[in-house]
């Protein structure tokens, strides 16, 4: 049976080797652990947060005030509306008021203005816009509807049966896209006149409230109080 040799009965130059090497492996674990220490460090921030991550056009630097004029520039200017025809206004918005009507000889609500003017004025575009619809109501008559950025749809109503636009089509402001008739039969006792009717987000609102100081003195006559 093989005499196991006890670590002690080991040759000194065996023992000096052991040693080295047991001293070697504890020195490079150390400075490995050193070494890994230092480079997480070095890339995370005092307080324990994700470094920012940044390029030449982040907004702060002198790259971002280029990105932040591009997207100034991308942003939509508020719509101004003028009014789509030259008259004087002969009933207002009444949309929880009722108002007597000649026509039907009753009270009803009234959710627009009437803007009186020759049979045939030219009707034009309150704002920027696309047509939307283009129908004949059975109590407005021929009707135009131009929806609008911001959830507001103009609604042009007692027009001639021709209009000037087709669904579907941008228009700008001040673009002809019909005449006053005379189709709105719940309205037929009337002066000619143009039947408006303004919309945000499906709600009722009174044209006034959105057409421009300077274009309701210009074209209907009304001054600022």
């Amino acid at each position: 049976m093989d005499k196991k040799i006890k670590f002690s009965e080991q040759p000194m130059k065996a023992k000096i080797v052991y040693g080295l090497t047991v001293a070697i492996l504890c020195v490079t674990a150390i400075v490995i652990g050193i070494v890994s220490a230092a480079s997480q460090k070095d890339n995370t921030p005092d307080d324990g947060t994700t470094p920012p991550v940044t390029d030449d056009n982040t907004p702060g630097d002198e790259g971002g005030n280029e990105s932040g004029e591009e997207n100034e520039n991308k942003t939509p200017e508020k719509l101004t509306f003028v009014s789509p025809v030259v008259g004087e206004v002969s009933e207002m918005h009444s949309a929880e008021v009722p108002v007597f009507s000649d026509t039907l000889g009753e009270w009803r609500l009234h959710t627009g203005i009437d803007i009186t003017a020759d049979e045939g004025a030219e009707v034009f575009a309150a704002a920027n816009g696309t047509v939307s619809r283009i129908y004949t109501d059975a109590r407005m008559g021929k009707t135009v509807e131009i929806t609008h950025d911001g959830g507001i749809v103009t609604r042009y109503s007692n027009l001639a049966s021709a209009t000037e636009v087709s669904v579907g089509e941008s228009v700008k402001v001040g673009d002809k896209i019909g005449c006053i008739g005379d189709t709105a039969i719940v309205e037929l006792a009337e002066e000619p006149h143009l039947h408006l009717e303004f919309l945000v987000n499906g709600v009722s609102v009174n044209p006034l409230d959105y057409i421009s100081e300077e274009s309701k003195e210009a074209s209907l006559g009304i001054t600022r109080v």
